[in-house]
């Protein structure tokens, strides 16, 4: 799919996780800063305005026994009840997004 320069362009944002949109402008990629305008948060959206992927730079890690790795990428999937899946310490980063 290639999303390194989304044909709909590149948004940045100053907020924090949890308030990107499932689905935004087709074709395009947000990347969430914080205020201190360090990123923290990428996410694009495919052809029909749904996200397919987020990759995250940096967030608080609820689980102590098994931290996260940065930055680590989770797809998005419309066919399941939870579209978002979950963090895995296994996936790599996709190299069709940059």
């Amino acid at each position: 799919m290639g999303m390194c320069s989304p044909s709909g362009g590149i948004e940045s944002v100053i907020s924090k996780i949890g308030d990107l949109k499932a689905i935004g402008d087709p074709n395009t990629r947000i990347d969430l800063k914080d205020d201190q305008d360090e990123l923290i948060q990428q996410r694009w959206y495919g052809p029909d305005g749904r996200a397919t992927m987020n990759r995250d730079w940096k967030h608080k890690d609820g689980n102590p026994r098994k931290p996260h790795i940065f930055p680590h990428d989770h797809p998005w999937n419309w066919n399941q009840n939870s579209p978002r899946q979950i963090y895995d310490e296994n996936r790599e980063i996709s190299s069709d997004y940059c």
